[in-house]
């Protein structure tokens, strides 16, 4: 009964946990400089609040702003919205593509017209389920924020009891704490840097270009950044190749050299960099942790996915070392 009572927080508990490990120097720092737990944490929650919830309300603000325009200008003139359809479809029957692809069966009016009344009909489903994300959000926001005050002040009183609790040795409880450690690095100063900077880039690319949504499609390429094998390339390269469809040949060639050239590459120059030798992970469990941790936990599942495998494989390791002995004799 326990475990399901708190279970729906579990996620902000372990977010939390991640965060106050990672910026627990600075709550160390106001701790020396103040001396009381309570206000340090204050503090340091406030600073981490800032440092995470301006950038996302600047960037949400400029995304919200893109749609509401797209929207207005649809409105304001419906028929626009034909003219690029009719635009787009001509130059895609004119394009070498158009021996593979039919473009009066997948863009025609009454394409349009049932994915019009397709999407009326849900227009109040997605609205619902928009308003009850955004308040669970709020929720798991406060959730994360309240547990992270405790964690600055508790939290390694809460680490020793459990170590004590433990059935485990302490040297492997030393182990777990140490991959916990590394991964959490790892992580947050590799991967989701990375993303952002993939992201920010990619951003920057599609406004040079002329595509049209840039904030949104740097919003995309920063999220599909942490999927490690194909990452920002899930965003550039069909960019790249409906701009040369539409006729933008310069633009959709500048897109696909610099998003091979640049943001795929970013990883090769810069991870080694800001991750090092912390995540020792095998690619393909990496790759399986990320993928199962954002279906499994939503988007904090790339965080959460790649530290619950990592103290998996280090179980796997711990359970090597102790039974060694019957292993060797077992196998021989």
């Amino acid at each position: 009964m326990a475990y399901f009572i708190l279970k729906p927080f579990l996620i902000s508990f372990l977010i939390a946990a991640i965060i106050a490990h990672f910026f627990h120097p600075v709550y160390n720092f106001f701790l020396k400089l103040i001396g009381k737990k309570g206000i340090a944490s204050a503090i340091s929650c406030l600073i981490i609040m800032i440092i995470i919830m301006v950038p996302l309300y600047f960037v949400a603000s400029l995304l919200v702003s893109e749609v509401q325009n797209f929207v207005h200008n649809f409105s304001q003139n419906p028929e626009s919205a034909q003219q690029i359809i009719d635009n787009f479809s001509e130059k895609l029957s004119a394009s070498p593509f158009s021996k593979f692809i039919d473009a009066k069966k997948i863009i025609s009016e009454e394409v349009i017209i049932s994915a019009a009344k397709d999407f009326s009909q849900k227009a109040l489903i997605i609205a619902s389920n928009t308003y009850m994300g955004v308040a669970h959000l709020v929720f798991v926001v406060f959730v994360m924020f309240f547990s992270l005050f405790y964690f600055f002040i508790d939290g390694k009183e809460l680490i020793k009891k459990i170590m004590k609790l433990s059935p485990l040795q302490d040297k492997y409880e030393n182990i777990l704490i140490e991959k916990f450690t590394s991964i959490t690095r790892a992580t947050i100063r590799g991967t989701t840097l990375l993303a952002i900077i993939q992201g920010f880039f990619g951003g920057i690319l599609f406004w040079a270009t002329g595509v049209s949504s840039p904030i949104l499609l740097g919003v995309l390429t920063t999220i599909s950044s942490v999927i490690p094998p194909v990452g920002s390339g899930l965003i550039w390269f069909p960019v790249g190749i409906i701009m040369i469809i539409l006729g933008n040949f310069t633009q959709g060639i500048v897109i696909l050299l610099v998003g091979a050239l640049v943001l795929s590459t970013i990883d090769n120059f810069l991870r080694p960099k800001l991750v090092g030798k912390d995540t020792e992970m095998h690619p393909l469990l990496i790759l399986f942790s990320t993928l199962g941790g954002i279906a499994l936990f939503g988007i904090a599942g790339f965080i959460v996915g790649p530290i619950v495998m990592s103290l998996s494989v280090a179980l796997w390791d711990i359970y090597a070392m102790e039974f060694k002995d019957q292993l060797d004799q077992y196998n021989s």
